[in-house]
C-alpha cells in the first residue's frame, strides 16, 4: 500500500513540492535517534581531549573498558581509593558512578580489572590507606602493624550500580589480575613461592554470570624461575586468546618478552642479545634521544605486537615485531655508530614516550623533562618514511595507559603544583606545594 501511496503522491506533485518534500524528508532523516549506529569517536578532532574530572594529588592507574563507554581510576599511591566515569560518546568524562576505598572507607583497594562490562576490584578490608596496612609507630619505630584483615574481590556493573561481594581470597594478596577478552575469567597471577628461585603461580578463574554463582577455580599455571625469570607481568592476549605475551626476564636479569599460553608452556621471543626497554633506558647517554619507559603494545587487526629493544652487540635501538612463536623483524631506528636520523635533528634533545599501534610510528615529546605545570611539544615520527609530524602541546607525560582504538593515546601529565596537607609516615601532617596530576586523550591522526 505504501508503495502505491508513493506513486500517487509522485503523479500529482509538480517539481517544487517535490523538491520542498525531499528536503523535508532529509531533515527527519538527519533528526532520527541513530546515535546507536554511530562509531564511539570523538566527531570533531581537537588536538587534545581533557579529562579535568580525573586531576589528582597522586598517580593514578587508568582502565578503559572494551566498549569504551567506562573510564577507572585506581589511586596508585599510599590511599587507595577507586573512582569510575561514564564516558560520553564524544570521549569526554561524564557522571561518576563509583567512589570507594580510602579513608574512612575501612578498607583500600589495590588493583582493577574489566571484565567485559563489570569492573573485579581487589581490595584489603580492615585498613584505610597503605599505610596504615604496612606500619604503625611503637616507641618513635616503624613496625608491622598487625590487625585482622581481608583479601576480598567485588564485581561492580556500571550500568546498574550494582556491586556484588565475591568473598574472600587469599590468593589476592600482592597478586594481578589479568582478564579474558571473552570477560567470562580472569587470571589471577601469584608472587613467586618458595623464594626468589620459587614457581610462580597463575590460577586461572571463572566469573559468575548471576549471582548467587561464586568464582571457580579452572585452571592452575606454574612457571620456575629457570623458565620466566624474577617476575612475570601479563601484557596482552593472542588474537586467539589462548594465550598472551607477558614481560619477564632470563635467568641474568635481563628483560624479555615472552609467550605464555593457556597450556602452561612459555616461550623466551627476545633474542639473546636483547633487552626489552619496557622499563626505561637512556642508550648511555650517547645519543640526544632519551629513552624513558616505553610500553609495548598490541598493533592493531591482531597482527602481533611491538616493543622497544636495545642490543649492545648490535650497538643500535629498534622496534621489534613479535607474532605469539617468534620474532618476525626489527626495525633499527638509532644506531650507535651510526648518523643520527635527520628527521630528528631539528628536534634538539627529545624523549621517546610511547610506540603508535601500527608499530610504525613512535610517539616523542620535547626535551627530557618539564617544571610542573609546564607544557612541552609533543610529535610523531615516522620511522618508515623519515619524517616528524607535531601535535598538540601538553603537560610532560609521565605515564601512557594504552589506546582508544588506533587515534587517541591515554596519558598522565604533571598538572600544576597546589596547596594540599600532607602526612608523613613518621606521623604528623603539614601544608605544602603539592604536585598534581591530570589525564587526558592524545590525538594522532592516522598515517
Amino acid at each position: 500500500m505504501s508503495r502505491h501511496w508513493w506513486k500517487h503522491r509522485q503523479w500529482h506533485l509538480d517539481n517544487r513540492s517535490k523538491t520542498f518534500l525531499l528536503v523535508a524528508e532529509v531533515i527527519i532523516l538527519l533528526l532520527f535517534p541513530v546515535h546507536q549506529f554511530r562509531p564511539l569517536r570523538a566527531e570533531v578532532h581537537v588536538g587534545f581531549i581533557e579529562w579535568t574530572p580525573l586531576r589528582s594529588l597522586s598517580p593514578s592507574v587508568i582502565k578503559v573498558d572494551l566498549k569504551c563507554r567506562w573510564v577507572a581510576q585506581l589511586e596508585r599511591g599510599w590511599v587507595g581509593w577507586l573512582k569510575v566515569w561514564q564516558m560520553k560518546e564524544n570521549l569526554t568524562i561524564g557522571e561518576e558512578v563509583l567512589n570507594i576505598g580510602g579513608k574512612g572507607q575501612g578498607f583500600f583497594v589495590t588493583d582493577m580489572e574489566w571484565c567485559g562490562e563489570q569492573l573485579l576490584i581487589s581490595i584489603i578490608e580492615g585498613y584505610d590507606t597503605f599505610w596504615e596496612w604496612d606500619k604503625k609507630m611503637e616507641e618513635g619505630t616503624l613496625v608491622p602493624k598487625r590487625v585482622p584483615w581481608r583479601k576480598k574481590w567485588l564485581l561492580f556493573e556500571p550500568q546498574t550500580r550494582k556491586m556484588v561481594d565475591l568473598g574472600v581470597n587469599e590468593d589476592l594478596l600482592d597478586a594481578k589480575l589479568f582478564a579474558h577478552p571473552s570477560g567470562d575469567r580472569v587470571l589471577i597471577v601469584k608472587p613467586r613461592a618458595g623464594g626468589a628461585f620459587g614457581v610462580r603461580t597463575i590460577k586461572v578463574v571463572s566469573l559468575p554470570t548471576a549471582p548467587p554463582v561464586k568464582p571457580k577455580l579452572i585452571q592452575e599455571l606454574g612457571f620456575p624461575y629457570q623458565q620466566v625469570g624474577r617476575f612475570l607481568l601479563p601484557e596482552s592476549w593472542f588474537p586467539d586468546g589462548q594465550g598472551f605475551w607477558a614481560i619477564g626476564t632470563d635467568n641474568r636479569g635481563s628483560v624479555k618478552l615472552f609467550a605464555v599460553g593457556l597450556n602452561g608452556l612459555a616461550k623466551k621471543l627476545t633474542p639473546d642479545d636483547h633487552w626489552l626497554l619496557h622499563f626505561g633506558g637512556d642508550v648511555y647517554g650517547k645519543l640526544p634521544l632519551i629513552i624513558e619507559a616505553v610500553p609495548s603494545v598490541a598493533l592493531q587487526e591482531g597482527r602481533g605486537y611491538a616493543a622497544l629493544m636495545s642490543s649492545n652487540k648490535k650497538k643500535h635501538v629498534c622496534v621489534g615485531y613479535y607474532s605469539p612463536e617468534n620474532l618476525e623483524k626489527e626495525q633499527v631506528i638509532v644506531g650507535w655508530d651510526e648518523p643520527y636520523p635527520e628527521a630528528l635533528k631539528p628536534l634538539g634533545q627529545c624523549t621517546l614516550i610511547a610506540i603508535v599501534p601500527d608499530g610504525r610510528r613512535l610517539i616523542l615529546q620535547e626535551g627530557q623533562f618539564a617544571p610542573y605545570g609546564e607544557k612541552k611539544r609533543v610529535w610523531v615520527w615516522d620511522i618508515e618514511a623519515g619524517t616528524v609530524a607535531p601535535l598538540e602541546q601538553i603537560g610532560w607525560i609521565t605515564q601512557v595507559y594504552g589506546w582508544i582504538g588506533t587515534e587517541w593515546m591515554i596519558v598522565e601529565m604533571e598538572g600544576n603544583p597546589v596547596q594540599a596537607e600532607v602526612e608523613y609516615d613518621i606521623g604528623g601532617k603539614r601544608i605544602e606545594l603539592k604536585a598534581t596530576y591530570e589525564y587526558g586523550l592524545l590525538y594522532v591522526p592516522n598515517r
